[in-house]
């Protein structure tokens, strides 16, 4: 039966085998970012590049479709989203969407709600701003662009709606950690020279100015119905443990300034939790107070629909698999591994750099908690910050920088989660 909801990835943090003992007590080797991470980066997105010879050869030869053809399927490819080739190519929405972009020989509008702040430490230790995981996405946005201006010199335009502010709420994250997290992505989509195809948006800022009205009455009477309801009742077609335990690991925890052996006995494995430990009910009552205020935000924006009332003519697109307001959705992959090797957003924890058994260059994510004590990992660090930009392997390092004078750190930061 054709899938008809939308499908979400379990972020959390029980199905690793974590480490016995604390990661930071590990000397790791450790270096700063230098431009040549930067070129890694854009290695990893080889596997992504579609040969246009090959493409033709369907599209033209076979299919002998127009430029908006062409370009539905290339936003369609596997390469490029996760919805099902034929579901977005099919999409007659999308089809109007590229035409009138044509028509009016401007950029085709993609709206993505993207990019949250998730202040759990086993998954980002100490980072407030971004890493490799979130430059990665934005390189991914410019070679979609790139592709696309084989057929439309104009390109396409990603309007990234930033969600950290929008789930503050929910997951108690401070201001000062959304605001840190915004200025970060803002600075890395002018720093790697995207700004031509990445617009970054405040989507709390876009409720608060275009519909607060309208968003806030939604708010109350979703959310009147959400406590006083079951969230089986309210999300009937979802899978509310996956969800569930995705919330909870995304409050925010760092305010109980918590040990190694704090965070194993509380989001490890299922046979090290510790029911008895202080803080466990704290947790748990402070999930089920996200997890209704998730489920009240992500009602209340469905019914605003902001991507239509702002961008009628725009192609949406999702992280998730499934449909949005009835259609099928561009699932657009953050990085080429989502949703093939590695099923976890940029964001739910850090990148690292691996060869594939093929010798590609890969990037996936993966809860910091796996990564700081690797003595085969190589921790790149952004400038004379604790924060981390990427953990890559000691071959590919090597062949990246050569012989290096590594520092060897342990611990963390005085004022760490």
């Amino acid at each position: 039966m054709e899938q008809k909801v939308e499908i979400l990835q379990t972020s959390s943090l029980e199905k690793y085998q974590w480490p016995e003992y604390d990661p930071h007590s590990v000397p790791q080797r450790t270096r700063v970012r230098l431009d040549s991470d930067i070129e890694l980066i854009r290695r990893c997105l080889e596997s992504a590049k579609i040969n246009r010879t090959t493409f033709e050869k369907i599209v033209v030869n076979k299919l002998n479709l127009n430029d908006v053809g062409k370009i539905q399927h290339l936003l369609g490819h596997p390469n490029f989203q996760m919805n099902g080739a034929t579901n977005v190519k099919n999409e007659l929405a999308w089809t109007k969407s590229i035409s009138h972009a044509i028509e009016n020989n401007s950029p085709i509008d993609i709206v993505y709600p993207q990019f949250c702040v998730i202040p759990n430490a086993p998954k980002r230790y100490t980072n407030m701003g971004t890493a490799a995981g979130e430059d990665t996405t934005i390189e991914f946005f410019k070679l979609i662009n790139e592709h696309v201006k084989w057929y439309h010199e104009p390109g396409i335009k990603v309007h990234a709606l930033a969600d950290a502010s929008l789930y503050a709420s929910a997951f108690q994250t401070h201001q000062t950690e959304v605001d840190t997290y915004f200025d970060s992505l803002q600075e890395r989509v002018k720093a790697l020279d995207a700004e031509d195809c990445v617009t970054l948006y405040d989507y709390s800022d876009l409720l608060r100015n275009k519909c607060r009205v309208d968003y806030q009455r939604l708010y109350y009477s979703i959310g009147h119905n959400v406590w006083s309801k079951t969230i089986d009742e309210m999300l009937p077609e979802t899978n509310i443990p996956t969800l569930r335990n995705s919330v909870r690991c995304s409050v925010n925890t760092r305010r109980f300034q918590l040990t190694h052996k704090d965070h194993l006995a509380l989001f490890g494995p299922l046979e090290k939790r510790d029911e008895n430990h202080p803080f466990y009910n704290t947790i748990e009552a402070m999930t089920d107070i996200a997890l209704r205020e998730v489920t009240t935000i992500r009602l209340a924006c469905t019914q605003i629909d902001i991507a239509t009332r702002l961008w009628p003519n725009a192609i949406r697109a999702s992280c998730h698999k499934g449909q949005k307001n009835g259609r099928w959705a561009m699932g657009l992959r953050t990085y080429p591994e989502y949703f093939g090797s590695c099923k976890i957003l940029p964001y739910h924890g850090m990148p690292v750099i691996s060869k594939t058994s093929k010798g590609k260059i890969r990037l996936e994510i993966e809860p910091e908690v796996m990564l700081r004590s690797r003595e085969d990992l190589i921790r790149i660090t952004i400038g004379e910050t604790d924060e981390v930009y990427a953990y890559v392997e000691e071959q590919i390092d090597r062949e990246l920088v050569g012989e290096y004078e590594y520092a060897t750190p342990t611990g963390m930061r005085t004022d760490e989660f």
